[in-house]
């Protein structure tokens, strides 16, 4: 039961209903929202919930995403 970040996106022709229905599923799992940008959740939950929350109605894609830390590179401009 491994805790992983996933993305959902919700179909573009769901209904406020089914977005309703699809949070408050995610809430009763334990989820943590991350992010909702448009159509689209970054929610973190245990895999094995992630065939439950395909399966809900207005739900296009769900899969896992990796937020590897990455450093930044420090950029200077130098001039001649």
């Amino acid at each position: 039961m491994p805790v992983e970040t996933h993305l959902i996106r919700v179909s573009d022709n769901a209904t406020s209903e089914q977005v309703e229905s699809l949070l408050r599923a995610l809430v009763n799992i334990g989820a943590k929202v991350e992010v909702v940008v448009k159509k689209s959740i970054v929610a973190t939950f245990d895999s094995d919930y992630a065939g439950k929350i395909r399966k809900k109605a207005g739900v296009k894609l769900v899969g896992g995403v990796d937020l590897r830390e990455r450093t930044v590179r420090k950029v200077v401009k130098r001039n001649p």
